[in-house]
């Protein structure tokens, strides 16, 4: 076998991975997705599942110890969420109220006021050993 044909075959297979590598990264990317939307309507209609035997135990409709525990603590969520979300719309309408001026000076006056603070020339002495 020359070394021509051994370049080709080898090109050839080089070709051929690349092509099946490139086939499944396309197969496991489709798979990928179907996958995540199957667990996304999962989780939707369980969601939806909640929320009909929620309703259902509010009704009188469904007698569980175990579902009134899981509607009592949502109960109690809500009434947090409610209020947070009254805290949040207070905090949100607050609104900065300038101080008073403080004594001495007019309301309309807007020069800065000056400090003292002591600056040295010299640089200070270096560390002991």
């Amino acid at each position: 076998m020359s070394f021509l044909d051994q370049l080709g075959r080898s090109a050839s297979q080089m070709v051929d991975r690349a092509k099946f590598e490139a086939e499944k990264f396309q197969r496991t990317t489709r798979l990928q997705g179907e996958i995540g939307e199957l667990r996304h309507q999962i989780h939707s209609k369980l969601a939806e599942l909640g929320q009909r035997t929620y309703e259902l135990h509010r009704a009188g409709q469904i007698n569980s110890a175990t579902i009134a525990a899981l509607a009592q603590a949502i109960d109690q969520l809500r009434i947090d969420l409610t209020k947070r979300e009254e805290e949040l719309s207070n905090t949100q309408a607050e609104v900065f109220v300038e101080p008073p001026a403080p004594a001495g000076t007019s309301a309309g006056s807007t020069s800065p006021r000056s400090q003292h603070v002591p600056v040295e020339d010299e640089p200070p002495p270096p560390p002991p050993p």
